[in-house]
């Protein structure tokens, strides 16, 4: 994505299901070229099985692109031992009065979340579809169209009764 009009603002957000033994490569550029611009990027990875990912994404802030405000995160949920993803965010600025910044985290479900749901009688399956749900909900939260997300929250479930 390139901005090319001042004051443009853009925000990119995904969700990315592997299972089995599937392989994914997502590569972003953002390129900001013109001041007064703002990009927001949010992935939300879930890997189970032997699945494996990469995810490069890249913020580009030209030297006359002063007053930019760029932000990019891409965060993995493990659920098994054997998945693996990789991730390789960059910035490359070459304006001086912007804010910027990138940040990636590879996880597991955290036991103590686990524990205190599976401790109120849900059972362990649920407990984990439930912080499954939480963790993608950044992405589905933001979006206007309802239609669009009873559907992505649909696809969701229907990933975890599978492969979850």
């Amino acid at each position: 994505v390139k901005t090319t009009g001042e004051g443009a603002e853009f925000t990119l957000r995904g969700i990315n299901l592997l299972a089995g033994d599937t392989h994914t490569d997502v590569t972003m550029v953002l390129d900001h070229a013109v001041p007064h611009t703002a990009s927001t990027e949010v992935i939300r990875n879930v890997v189970t099985g032997r699945a494996r990912g990469v995810f490069q994404g890249r913020i580009n802030v030209h030297q006359y692109a002063q007053k930019t405000n760029a932000k990019m995160a891409c965060n993995t949920l493990l659920l098994s031992d054997d998945g693996e993803f990789s991730t390789k965010p960059e910035l490359e600025i070459f304006a001086d009065d912007v804010v910027c910044g990138h940040g990636a985290t590879v996880t597991e479900i955290d036991h103590s979340h686990l524990f205190y749901l599976m401790a109120r009688g849900i059972d362990e399956k649920t407990a984990r579809g439930l912080l499954v749900k939480a963790f993608v909900a950044e992405v589905i939260e933001e979006l206007d169209d309802e239609a669009i997300v009873e559907a992505l929250e649909a696809r969701l479930d229907n990933w975890f009764v599978a492969h979850g």
